[in-house]
């Protein structure tokens, strides 16, 4: 089930502003190198939390900056604080 709904997300990215693409790069690195797997609703959670009235310009551009670099942020230890 998650899989499908990262690939649905994974084409939305278009839409999706670069805190939304954040919420697709963590949960598929989650996935394919913590071998966690976050529900639908806790990636639809995190993706309502980074909406674009949610965000500042600020907040975006630290987004753009590390959204292809999750793996140099994050551990596979401290990756569920995320989506809490």
């Amino acid at each position: 089930m998650f899989i499908p709904l990262i690939a649905a997300f994974s084409l939305l990215t278009g839409c999706a502003n670069d805190c939304q693409q954040v919420c697709n790069e963590m949960a598929d690195w989650a996935s394919s190198e913590c071998d966690k797997e976050f529900s639908d609703d806790q990636v639809n959670a995190c993706y309502t939390a980074y909406a674009n009235d949610e965000v500042s310009e600020a907040q975006l551009a630290d987004c753009a900056e590390y959204k292809d670099r999750i793996d140099e942020e994050w551990t596979c230890d401290n990756i569920d604080v995320y989506f809490e």
